[in-house]
């Protein structure tokens, strides 16, 4: 309904008002009522209506002062004009000011009143409508030039546009803040890329990258001139123009505190990382494709030294590629530890292998091959050992290609070790069982099948012929604890098993292991691994 106010400096004129309709019948409705121009103009300001009833003789401001400051503010506001004089001079100036109608008081009647509503009612909705079309239009073109100058500076840092003069008149045709000189530039991805696009639908994953786009020209809106660009997937190009040369110093010191910046936004409101690396100051528009080949170049030492940093100086030397494989020493030491279940051996040798990568600088290909050769390892240890590979691996993966999806060397690594150490796991659970009682072995049996259901002392003692008291004893004999803390053992195992393979949510874990309680779930968690599940959780996301 349209909102309708009121304004009339007798009360009996404005009471006539309100009682000669059902306003909201009708389709409106009175917002307010004002004894002059001045009282109206506050109410106003507090409410804008959509019409305004006002007598034209007031004290304070009249009603044509009212029509002025309404057509010169508030443009929007239909103007009905209502006076008990017959003077053609107030007629004209009321409707060169911008009333639609002029009306004498001692005419009006409900159906009149009721006539010119309607027809103030179909300016307004022409008005809305053509108000709408301008902002729709203006929001293509808007986005039209968003899309234009995203192509503009996609082309500079590519190399596309040579001519200075198309330079120049693309930067003021298209108002793009940015010299032409003294420029820097940043490339930026979003970390661990691949496995958001695992977990999110791909509308969700353009909110994430429209977010971060926000919040990135939210915080560069207080550098003089900067702009950023999407270039794809997880990629993105910031080009900063530092004015007057400041020392070397100061420059990366201020790039460095809005990147970090950044960095902190994306991890409060997205829960993602994102790296940068940083090119030298460029001194011609003309080779930002130089600067930002540079700076992609720089953002590589990623690999070997991170997630989430801001690489302002490449350390990286040029890439060795002699190094393809494992030396066959190396080889024959990591089986042997494995087959001995000696896990601080195989992490010393593993780490000797990677600190190699990362002292030579191979590359991404190399790594990969000699990653293969490990997983190679372990998966002959497994054949060996009558392990089934289902065992050491998800449903459906394939790992030498869960290799190729981790960015940096350290989640590599860690990958490697978490393998190795499961391989371990399975191992010594093999061998314990053979110094197990028929009876507790049966015992642990029959958990492994139904620890995701209510499992009671008196079912497994039923299962396996013999009393509650006796079952209880040969499990702290045998396994070194209770019944009950080797259920939980086994299920917090199971549990450790989805989080690291992100299969489920943590509450689905809950009750998918056997839990009943969250909280329980919880505290039994961090005392058998000594991390809460979020933490775990986190660990294995690294």
């Amino acid at each position: 309904m349209l909102k309708v106010l009121i304004v009339d400096d007798h009360a009996v004129s404005r009471t006539d008002l309100k009682t000669m309709l059902d306003w909201e019948n009708c389709g409106f409705y009175i917002s307010g009522e004002a004894y002059n121009g001045i009282h109206a103009i506050q109410l106003i300001k507090e409410d804008v209506p959509d019409i305004v009833i006002t007598d034209i003789n007031m004290p304070g401001m009249n009603g044509l002062g009212l029509i002025e400051q309404l057509e010169r503010e508030y443009p929007q506001v239909r103007i009905v004009v209502l006076s008990a004089y017959d003077d053609f001079d107030y007629v004209r100036q009321s409707m060169k000011r911008g009333a639609m109608d002029y009306v004498l008081k001692h005419r009006l009647s409900a159906s009149v009143l009721l006539d010119i509503l309607k027809t103030v009612e179909s300016s307004i909705l022409v008005f809305r409508n053509e108000r709408d079309k301008q902002n729709e239009m203006y929001h293509e073109l808007k986005i039209r030039k968003d899309s234009l100058r995203q192509e503009f500076i996609k082309k500079l840092l590519e190399g596309s546009v040579s001519d200075r003069d198309e330079m120049l008149g693309q930067l003021e045709s298209l108002d793009i803040a940015m010299d032409t000189e003294n420029l820097l530039v940043t490339a930026a991805e979003i970390d661990d890329f691949r496995f958001i696009e695992e977990r999110f639908s791909s509308k969700e994953v353009d909110v994430f990258i429209q977010t971060l786009l926000d919040i990135s020209n939210e915080i560069l809106s207080d550098w003089e001139k900067s702009i950023i660009i999407h270039k794809g997937r997880e990629k993105f190009a910031i080009i900063f123009s530092l004015g007057h040369i400041h020392s070397r110093m100061y420059v990366y010191n201020q790039l460095y505190t809005f990147l970090n910046r950044i960095r902190t936004e994306i991890k409060k409101y997205l829960n993602i990382t994102a790296s940068f690396g940083v090119s030298s100051v460029c001194n011609e528009m003309s080779q930002l494709h130089h600067a930002y080949s540079e700076a992609a170049s720089i953002l590589k030492d990623k690999f070997y030294k991170g997630k989430n940093g801001i690489f302002i100086e490449s350390t990286s030397s040029k890439h060795e590629e002699g190094f393809f494989c494992l030396d066959i020493k190396d080889e024959k030491a990591i089986y042997a530890a494995l087959k001995n279940q000696d896990f601080e051996t195989v992490k010393s040798l593993i780490d000797a292998v990677f600190n190699k990568i990362s002292r030579l600088r191979l590359s991404s290909k190399s790594t990969q091959m000699i990653c293969a050769e490990l997983i190679n390892i372990v998966n002959k240890a497994s054949k060996d050992a009558g392990i089934e590979m289902s065992k050491l691996y998800t449903a459906g993966d394939i790992p030498y290609n869960l290799i190729q999806k981790y960015e940096v060397l350290m989640d590599i690594k860690s990958w490697i070790l978490n393998l190795y150490h499961k391989f371990i796991e399975i191992l010594q659970r093999m061998k314990c069982r053979g110094t197990y009682s028929d009876i507790i072995q049966k015992a642990m049996e029959y958990i492994q099948r139904n620890y995701k259901n209510d499992v009671s002392l008196q079912d497994v003692s039923d299962i396996v012929g013999v009393t509650n008291s006796y079952i209880s004893r040969l499990f702290k004999e045998e396994c070194r604890m209770g019944f009950t803390e080797y259920l939980n053992h086994v299920r917090v195992e199971h549990a450790k098993h989805y989080i690291e393979h992100g299969e489920l949510k943590l509450k689905e874990i809950v009750s998918h292991v056997g839990f009943n309680n969250y909280n329980y779930f919880f505290k039994v968690f961090k005392e058998m691994t000594g991390m809460t599940p979020l933490e775990y959780e986190q660990t294995c996301r690294k």
